[in-house]
């Protein structure tokens, strides 16, 4: 317990990449070779602990599943949960992000990134399934596909806007909506646009 709360205090203070082992054993009182015997590498940890506490984020983004919302505001609405811990932990996230540039959804990945990103997956996909049995999407792909493409819309605008010096949660939820809702209505042009 000491070890990850060092860690998670040393990675918030002074970012990931500024962060040793070293540094984190001394805070714990513990030497790196402990660290590295429990934790594995520097990277291993931030998976771990970013893993907790995505958990958390998660569960409190899926009260926010409703048959009573529609799509856009349902996104929104959960995602807001993300949006507020990244920016509240903006150096943590970037480091997060930068880890989790290569991935494939459909190997089933055990390690603490895998289960965040596959969770984060199955939360839209229920948003997704609720869309549907409200009409809102009727699109003849699996709802799978169109979760994973949510997700991946997530995750770029998520990179755009903690590009930010100051990530502002409401503006990258407004950029997040606009992606979405492009999404959502389709490449089709409208019928007055023809």
């Amino acid at each position: 317990m000491r070890i990850k709360t060092a860690a998670r205090e040393l990675f918030r203070e002074q970012g990931y990449e500024r962060t040793t082992l070293r540094q984190i054993a001394r805070r714990a009182k513990v030497s790196a070779a402990t660290i590295v015997y429990h934790f594995g590498e520097k990277r291993d940890l931030l998976e771990l602990l970013f893993n907790e506490e995505h958990r958390l984020v998660s569960d409190q983004a899926a009260l926010e599943l409703s048959e009573a919302k529609g799509f856009l505001d349902q996104s929104i609405d959960g995602f807001r949960h993300y949006y507020r811990y990244f920016g509240a932990h903006p150096h943590y996230a970037r480091a997060i992000m930068r880890g989790s540039t290569f991935y494939d959804p459909s190997v089933p990945d055990p390690s603490p990134a895998g289960q965040s990103i596959a969770r984060s997956i199955a939360r839209i996909k229920r948003t997704v399934e609720i869309a549907r049995r409200r009409g809102e999407i009727t699109l003849d792909e699996s709802d799978d596909t169109l979760a994973l493409l949510i997700f991946e819309t997530y995750h770029n605008q998520c990179r755009y806007w903690l590009a930010a010096a100051k990530p502002d949660v409401e503006h990258g939820l407004v950029q997040l909506r606009r992606a979405l809702s492009i999404i959502h209505r389709g490449f089709a042009p409208s019928a007055g646009a023809r």
